[in-house]
C-alpha cells in the first residue's frame, strides 16, 4: 500500500488511534490511513491485486480492506461541516491538515507520514498539541463547539478517559456538561446513541466508564431514570448483556420500554430488559424459604441468562441470590428419566397430556417426590388411573 502511494505520489499517513496507542505502549489492532487523494480508488487497486475483502463508503470517501482478522481503514483526507447539531457531516476532499482538524480530541490528531516525499522530515505530525496531552493524560477537544457538532463525542470522551486512565481537560469537561445541559444528545439518532453505548460495553473495563458516564449525567441524557444509582453497583468487568441488565434493573416496566425505544434496541436487548424487571418483581416470592424447587423452576425457566445474573448481583437479599444460583447451577439441568416416547408407550395418547405429564415428572424430580425410573413409572400409572376415573 505504501509503495503504491509512493508510485502515485500520493501523501499517505498513519493517523489517530494507531499512533496514539503505539505511543502509549498499547497494542495496535487496526490501522487507520489517510490519503491526500482518492482513497477508494487506491483501496480498489489493492483489493484487486491482493484478494483482500473491500467495503466502500463513497459518501465519506472511505474504504475498509480486510483479510482474516486484519483490517485497514483507508480514508480520503477531508474537511467536514455539520449542517445541524447531531447530524452526519458534509464532507469534501481536503489536506492532511484539514483531516486532523476535523477530529474529536487532540490525542487522536497525531499522524505519521508513510508516503509524503518532500513534505516532511519523517517525524510525527502534531498540529494540535496531542503529544503534550498524551504526556499529561488529558482528553481535550479541538474547539469549543466540538460536542455540539457531534454529541456522540460525549460518549467517546468518557470512554477514552477511563480506558487510558486520563482525565477530561477542565475546559473540555465544562463544554461536555454544557452540551448535556443543552440536551445535545437528544439530537442524535437512536442507532448512533446505541452504537456508542455498545462501544462502552465492549471496553475491557466497562464498569468505570459507565459509572463516570452516570456521574457526568451522560446516562441520564439517554433516559432520565439512568441516574447515578443505576450505575452505583456496577462491577468493573462483566459480559456486555449483564451490564445492560444491571442498568435497567431499577427501572419500571414503562421506563424500560421508553429506553428500548430511545435506543432502537434489538429484540435481544428488549428481552433482557423485560426479563430483568419481571424477575426483579419476583424477588419476594423467591425469598420465601417454603417455595418448592419446582415453583422456582417455573418462575425462572426460559429467562434470559443475563437477566438472571443481574438480579442475582443486585437484589441485595442473600436468600434470593442463593435461589438464583441454585436454579442456574442445579435446577435447570434436572430432567425426568422418561421422555415423551416413553410415556406414550405406557399408554398416554400423543397431545397436550404428554407435555403436562412431563412437566409433572420434572416437578416431582425437582421436589424429590420421585427418585428413580420406577418411581416415575408409578407416577405415570397413577396419572393414567386418575384419567380413567375422571373419564
Amino acid at each position: 500500500m505504501r509503495q503504491r502511494a509512493w508510485d502515485g505520489e500520493l501523501p499517505l499517513y498513519l493517523v489517530g488511534g494507531p499512533v496514539r496507542d503505539a505511543l502509549l505502549g498499547h497494542p495496535v489492532k487496526d490501522l487507520d490511513l489517510v490519503l491526500e487523494g482518492d482513497a477508494v480508488a487506491l483501496a480498489q487497486t489493492i483489493a484487486a491485486g491482493t484478494g483482500w475483502g473491500l467495503v466502500v463508503h463513497r459518501r465519506f470517501g472511505t474504504a475498509t480492506l480486510s483479510h482474516g482478522k486484519a483490517r485497514v481503514d483507508l480514508v480520503t483526507a477531508r474537511r467536514e461541516s455539520y449542517p445541524q447539531p447531531g447530524s452526519l457531516p458534509n464532507v469534501v476532499p481536503g489536506s492532511i491538515s484539514d483531516d486532523l482538524a476535523r477530529r474529536d480530541f487532540t490525542i487522536n490528531t497525531l499522524a505519521l507520514p508513510l508516503a509524503a516525499r518532500g513534505r516532511t522530515n519523517g517525524g510525527a505530525l502534531d498540529r494540535h498539541g496531542g503529544l503534550e496531552d498524551l504526556r499529561q493524560g488529558l482528553v481535550r477537544t479541538l474547539h469549543a463547539g466540538s460536542f455540539t457538532d457531534d454529541p456522540t463525542r460525549i460518549f467517546r470522551a468518557v470512554r477514552y478517559e477511563q480506558r487510558f486512565g486520563f482525565r477530561l481537560e477542565p475546559g473540555t469537561e465544562a463544554q461536555l456538561r454544557a452540551a448535556l445541559a443543552e440536551r445535545r444528545v437528544d439530537t442524535v439518532s437512536a442507532d448512533r446513541v446505541r452504537h456508542e453505548l455498545e462501544r462502552i460495553l465492549a471496553e475491557e473495563r466497562p464498569g468505570p466508564a459507565l459509572k463516570r458516564a452516570a456521574e457526568l449525567g451522560v446516562l441520564a441524557a439517554i433516559h432520565p431514570a439512568l441516574d447515578r444509582a443505576s450505575a452505583a453497583a456496577l462491577p468493573e468487568t462483566a459480559p456486555a448483556p449483564v451490564y445492560w441488565a444491571l442498568l435497567v434493573y431499577q427501572l419500571t416496566s414503562g421506563q424500560a420500554g421508553e429506553l428500548v425505544r430511545r435506543l432502537n434496541a434489538p429484540a435481544r436487548w428488549k428481552r433482557t430488559a423485560q426479563d430483568t424487571i419481571e424477575v426483579r418483581d419476583m424477588e419476594s416470592r423467591l425469598a420465601d424459604p417454603g417455595l418448592p424447587a419446582s415453583q422456582v423452576f417455573d418462575l425462572l425457566a426460559g429467562r434470559d441468562e443475563a437477566a438472571l445474573d443481574a438480579v442475582a448481583r443486585r437484589c441485595g437479599d442473600p436468600a434470593v441470590s442463593r435461589r438464583m444460583t441454585e436454579y442456574r447451577r442445579e435446577l435447570v439441568s434436572v430432567n425426568p428419566v422418561l421422555d415423551g416416547d416413553a410415556v406414550v408407550a405406557m399408554g398416554i395418547p400423543p397431545g397436550p397430556a404428554v407435555g403436562a405429564l412431563l412437566h409433572r415428572l420434572r416437578a416431582a424430580r425437582l421436589d424429590r417426590v420421585v427418585h428413580s425410573e420406577d418411581d416415575e413409572r408409578a407416577l405415570v400409572s397413577d396419572f393414567m388411573a386418575g384419567r380413567r376415573r375422571a373419564g
